[in-house]
This record gives structure tokens, sequence and C-alpha cells, in this order.
């Protein structure tokens, strides 16, 4: 079998009796009755499964989850804090709770709309699961069959947003062993431009687990940029995955940063259906103890004149692991295609492990392709030279390591985003003797 049957969660026990967002929706209601049967038929993938070959789920399948969280309450000092922008519009959800006090999403500039999932789900009824693919093995059809909070953001043709958004998805560990299942939808209509980050914290080491799947449509010339930061605890499962459409002219810059989590899988996907469409797809994971970090990416270039940059750095130390697998694919007739893809890790002790595998499939001729990946360790010349002018080991160390990771920051082309997520950087990082 290719699939874990065995599970200690009944998830589809949990969607029958559960009062989830929109279940007075027929269309809503088929949809995960579909899910309910592909997660029947599908179960969690097994390491038998070629995407899934290096990252075991059995831990997850092992554990019983709760769908029902205790009362938690968090000041607006403390949301401040934890946030990691502080000029943003920001929508928050606790526990898979959506707090309007804690939330900024009043005096939205004219064309934006910014709403929870479950108050505005019948509003998406042309988009929802239309980015992703149920049948697909994986955890997308046990979102859907549970979905029940999130964020729909929709900007209006020719607006461009000024003030960027933060999703802001906090749990606080007052309920132990906590499932959240997220369902994201983001739109752009036809020359619209906004910027979107996705913040993941965890407040405490307690376990529970974060389902997540967000779906972007960008129109004619729309611009996107998607930004996420991963803070989960350390005994937490993340798993997410970001899928988008992309029509003529349309721009798609995504980041993702994986900091957190016990085990955390990462699913990116972008469809280039229109000429002169473009997508950046970045990220950087950074690794200690016994965490376990999965990044999956899919570029499809579907018709000629499109272009792709893609750049993943990784940071392993301790008994970490990590899987890349990244897939371009040039289909056929997609002349004039552009696409470059890179994995470069960097590993800081000899018990980490990573397994990287980028991959292009080309079935055009007149294309401009290349990709590769590195794997290497601190060079011990520039350790001594740091050393040499009276840096310790651990403050040489850390800033040869922040010199390794900065490449995939310096590509964020605004500064406030940029700086916030540096600071974050450095934070994680050791911190040498003064």
């Amino acid at each position: 079998m290719k699939q874990l049957t065995d599970l200690a969660t009944d998830f589809a026990s949990v969607a029958q009796n559960r009062t989830l967002a929109g279940q007075d929706l027929a269309w809503l209601n088929e949809l995960r009755q579909q899910a309910a049967v592909q997660f029947e038929n599908n179960s969690l993938p097994a390491k038998k499964v070629e995407d899934w070959k290096y990252t075991s789920l059995w831990s997850l399948a092992q554990q019983s989850f709760t769908h029902s969280a205790d009362k938690f309450s968090l000041t607006a000092e403390q949301c401040e804090q934890i946030a990691l922008l502080k000029e943003a519009y920001r929508i928050v959800i606790i526990d898979g709770v959506f707090s309007a006090a804690l939330s900024t999403i009043d005096s939205l500039e004219s064309g934006l709309n910014i709403a929870p999932f479950s108050s505005s789900v019948n509003s998406v009824n042309q988009t929802l699961g239309q980015q992703v693919d149920i049948a697909k093995v994986g955890l997308t059809a046990l979102n859907t069959m549970l979905m029940n909070e999130g964020v729909v953001i929709t900007a209006a043709a020719n607006v461009h947003i000024e003030k960027p958004i933060e999703l802001l998805v906090i749990n606080s560990g007052t309920t132990e062993d906590l499932a959240v299942h997220l369902r994201n939808v983001i739109s752009l209509e036809a020359n619209s431009k906004a910027t979107v980050v996705e913040h993941y914290v965890g407040l405490s080491d307690s376990s529970y687990f974060t389902d997540v799947v967000t779906e972007v449509s960008l129109a004619e010339s729309a611009e996107l940029k998607h930004y996420k930061l991963q803070q989960e605890s350390d005994n937490a499962f993340h798993i997410a995955t970001l899928a988008a459409k992309q029509a003529a002219n349309s721009q798609w810059i995504t980041n993702s940063i994986s900091l957190g989590s016990k085990l955390a899988r990462n699913d990116i996907h972008s469809q280039l259906l229109g000429e002169q469409s473009h997508v950046t797809m970045d990220g950087l994971y950074l690794l200690n103890d016994e965490q376990h970090i999965d990044n999956h990416t899919r570029i499809d270039h579907a018709v000629p004149n499109t272009t792709s940059e893609e750049l993943y750095k990784g940071v392993l130390d301790d008994n970490s692991h990590a899987v890349f697998n990244g897939k371009v694919i040039v289909h056929k007739d997609a002349q004039k295609t552009d696409a470059n893809q890179q994995n470069k890790n960097l590993l800081l002790s000899r018990n980490c492990e990573i397994d990287t595998k980028p991959e292009m499939e080309i079935y055009a001729d007149d294309v401009k392709c290349g990709h590769g990946s590195t794997v290497g360790q601190i060079n011990e010349d520039q350790l001594f030279f740091l050393r040499a002018r009276g840096l310790d080991e651990v403050s040489a160390r850390s800033l040869l390591t922040y010199a390794f990771a900065v490449d995939v920051l310096n590509r964020i082309s605004e500064q406030n985003i940029r700086d916030a997520l540096s600071a974050v950087i450095e934070q994680r990082l050791p911190q040498g003797g003064k």
C-alpha cells in the first residue's frame, strides 16, 4: 500500500460531526464530500509515494489530535510584539479562531477586501479549489474536508495596494495536540498589485498540527509579492500547500522562510498560463536538533515566452534533515521559456542530512534553462580570517552562516519586510561571546 491507513485521529468523523464554515452551502458540501472520498481512498501518503519518499508522516498519523480549542486571550500589545510588521493590515487567527479584536482590517484602501474565510466562504465559490487538486496524494483533500478558517483577500482591477497585508496565525499552546485546517484565497484582478505575508507562530513548545492551503489567482498584469515566515513550535507539524495560476504579464514573487516545527512540508506550485508571465520562487530554511523540512516546488511553463527564477538555500545543524525537490516543466510548444533553478545547502554538523533533487522536464526546443545544487561546509579559510581578527568561533560561524543565507533575503525588494526578516534570522543564529 502507498498510504498510511491506521490513523490515531478519525478525521472523517471530525468532518461529519463538527460544525464547519459554509456548512449550509450545497456547492461546498459537495466539494467537501468529494474531498472525503479522496481522503478515504488515499489517506496520508506513505514513503512509497515518490513525492514523499524522504518524508515520513508516521508520527503525524500516530498522534491523536483535537479540533476544539480552549479559550485564550492575547493583548493588543502582545500581538504587536509577535507580528512581523508594525505598519500593515493584519488579520489574526489564534488556535484556529479569527480574532476581530486583534485584527486591523478596517478602513481598507478602495478596491481591497480582506475577510476571514469563515464569514466569506460563499464569495469564493468560483475560485475555491481551482488552484489545487484534491485527487493528488497529499493533504489537500484533508484540508478541503475540514477547512474552517483562513483569509480571503481580493483586489479589484487597477488597484495598487500600498500597505502590506499580514496574516498572523498563532498557536497559543493552551490546547495540547490541536489541529487547525486553514484555507486562504488570494485573488488579484487585472493590473492590480498587493503584498501579502503569511506568518505562523507557536508561543510554546507544545505539540500541534497546522494544515494550510493557500490558493492564488492572478489575472492579466497582476502582481503579487507573497512572503511566508514559519516559526512554529519545535514539536509542531506544519503541512502547507501554496498554488497559483498566472495569466498573461502577471508577476508572482514568493519567498518561504522556514525556521520552526518538528516536521514541515511546503508544496509550492505555479502555473504560467499566459505569455510574459513570471514567477520568482525563493526559500530559506534553518534547521537544528531533530527538525525535518521538505520543500517540494513545481513550475509549469505552459505557454511560450514565460520566465521563472528559483533560489532555495538551507542551513542544517545537529541531526536535522532537509529535502528539496524542485521541478520545472516546459510543456510542448512553450518556446522562448527562460528558467533557472538553484538549491544550495550549508551543513554545520556531520550528522545532518540533505536530499536535494532539482529537476527539469523540457518538451520544447527553443528554451534557455539551467538548474543545479550544491552542498558544502563552512570555509575554514574564511573562518580562520575572522578568528584572526578577534571574533570568537561562535560569532565567526554565525557571521559566515548569515552571509550564506542573506542572498535569499537580498532578493526581497521591500526594505521593511527585508529588514524584519533579517532581524528574525539574526536572532535564530548562534550568538557569540562579547
